[in-house]
């Protein structure tokens, strides 16, 4: 067990497959002598650079996104670091449209292997926040995951290269340097399982991100009042854990999903649309939304902690939903 930040374990991850197979490799702008974006490459130019094996790119992002599904489809498996996440809506043509639609197009005889890393979130650096999730949920044949701990990092980046198909792997900058957790670099988490970082009994919060850190918190504050929530951690955005999320929405009672992106088109919403789907459109239990305003996230920082959901309003969210009879609270006290 080692002591890791979520960057360091990506790195070491990253570092153990390269080792491991010649053919992973990595591209992206700023990731040899520079380090990578906010240092997420510190380490791996030294150790594979003269390989030809850490690749820096120009400035063209469906340049890399198309030449990395092509170098997937002849056998290779490549890491292509886009920096941030917003720059994902450039290359939606190679990514989304065909390498995501390889495997179906041909039978599985031919497949993607590829992991793209982006950041995201609101952090210490300022800007590039867009973290386009639900633009890329709505795009079968691409995974996405958003690790929280270092040890998932870990895990889950050696899933995703070990993948047959197309990976987004998000990187939330709040969380890429905020800590270091234990590291078990053998310990598995498969792509698709989602993770209780709390058990509760009076109500389910589902989250990703920073999102589950600030969540963790509220539940904390709220259980020295009494109430008992518990937090999930989805990890892996898609494919969704709905099992898990339906098991806990129907031991509680009553689910917030806070999340961190648009509340149209989001995460949140499509999260909502297949908890209703796996219910048959008739859940036993209430479900509520937090999330940001449906306007451009801003750049001031006063502004900026108004738009994402805060410790303080999600416990104050979940004290309204708790004071709020459900709809099905209702149905039983009128028979």
């Amino acid at each position: 067990m080692t002591r890791m930040t979520i960057a360091e374990a990506i790195t070491d991850a990253i570092g153990i497959a390269m080792d491991k197979d010649d053919a992973v490799y990595l591209m992206g702008q700023d990731i040899g002598v520079f380090g990578g974006p906010m240092q997420s490459s510190k380490g791996l130019w030294e150790r594979f650079g003269e390989q030809g094996r850490v690749i820096d790119s120009p400035i063209s992002e469906a340049a890399m996104i198309g030449t990395g599904v092509g170098a997937a489809m002849a056998g290779a498996r490549p890491i292509v670091d886009l920096m941030f996440a917003e720059f994902l809506a450039l290359t939606m043509t190679p990514l989304a449209l065909e390498g995501a639609s390889v495997a179906y197009r041909t039978n599985g005889k031919v497949t993607v292997p590829l992991v793209v890393r982006a950041k995201y979130g609101v952090g210490p650096h300022r800007g590039h926040a867009e973290g386009c999730i639900g633009m890329l949920m709505s795009f079968p044949g691409i995974k996405v995951i958003a690790p929280t701990t270092p040890q998932d990092a870990h895990s889950l980046m050696l899933a995703a290269i070990e993948d047959a198909n197309p990976v987004v792997f998000l990187e939330h900058m709040s969380l890429l340097h905020g800590g270091r957790g234990e590291v078990d670099p053998g310990a598995r988490v498969d792509i698709g399982e989602a993770r209780i970082e709390r058990p509760g009994t009076d109500l389910t919060v589902v989250a990703s991100g920073l999102m589950v850190k600030r969540a963790t918190r509220a539940a904390q504050v709220l259980a020295k009042e009494g109430i008992d929530v518990e937090v999930i951690d989805v990890r892996t955005i898609v494919p969704l854990d709905v099992a898990t999320l339906q098991s806990s929405a129907e031991r509680t009672g009553a689910v917030l999903i806070v999340d961190e992106g648009w509340p149209v088109g989001g995460a949140a919403s499509d999260v909502c649309a297949q908890l209703v789907r796996a219910s048959g459109g008739r859940p036993s239990y209430s479900i509520d939304f937090l999330t940001p305003p449906p306007t451009p996230v801003p750049f001031a920082t006063h502004l900026e902690a108004q738009f994402v959901p805060g410790v303080d309003a999600i416990a104050a969210q979940v004290r309204e939903l708790i004071a709020t009879p459900s709809s099905t609270d209702e149905e039983e006290s009128s028979r």
